[in-house]
């Protein structure tokens, strides 16, 4: 399977890119990373330049994984792009950078972020940029062997909530739950 990224040079963006990574390796699938936008006369920040592909090819290689990277500038809007890109594929999930912005910046602005979630029918991860730590996310390290992961601990039997320490409450009548 493959992992597809929507990329640009955002801090978002590269903070998706090292969740993708991380979860890559993980799950020993492959990487696809996108960069698309209007292209032709209408430049456009998202689009990667050389320089910036460049620094994105040398990291993917560092990787040790099996990366891809491609750049759409065909004149379609990125919402497109990467639906057929995610409809050739068939990703396991898709991985986009989310940039915070309220509701009136999402109005005025409009959302690639939200056209993903609306038009994609793979798995969309959303991963925000957080400074205080590089990677975007916020957990422990998982095991080295996914299937050396310790058993999940089985609940304790569940006592009956609708009794009172001291036996059935007497002032109650009903049996359901509580409100």
């Amino acid at each position: 399977m493959t992992i597809l990224v929507g990329y640009t040079a955002s801090k978002e963006s590269k903070a998706a890119l090292q969740e993708a990574i991380r979860i890559a390796r993980l799950t020993h699938e492959d990487l696809l990373v996108v960069n698309a936008g209007p292209g032709g006369e209408h430049k456009h920040d998202s689009m990667v330049t050389e320089d910036q592909q460049l620094e994105l090819q040398t990291l993917l290689d560092s990787t040790g994984l099996s990366a891809e990277f491609r750049q759409y500038a065909r004149g379609r809007s990125t919402v497109d792009e990467l639906k057929d890109v995610a409809d050739e594929v068939q990703p396991s999930v898709v991985v986009i950078g989310l940039k915070r912005r309220g509701t009136f910046g999402r109005f005025v602005m409009g959302s690639v972020s939200d056209g993903l979630l609306k038009e994609l029918d793979q798995p969309v991860l959303c991963v925000k940029e957080n400074p205080a730590k590089p990677s975007g996310v916020v957990r422990n390290a998982p095991p080295e062997d996914i299937a050396a992961a310790p058993e999940p601990r089985a609940l304790e039997e569940a006592t009956d909530i609708t009794e009172a320490p001291d036996g059935p409450d007497p002032a109650r009548t009903d049996t359901g739950p509580r409100r």
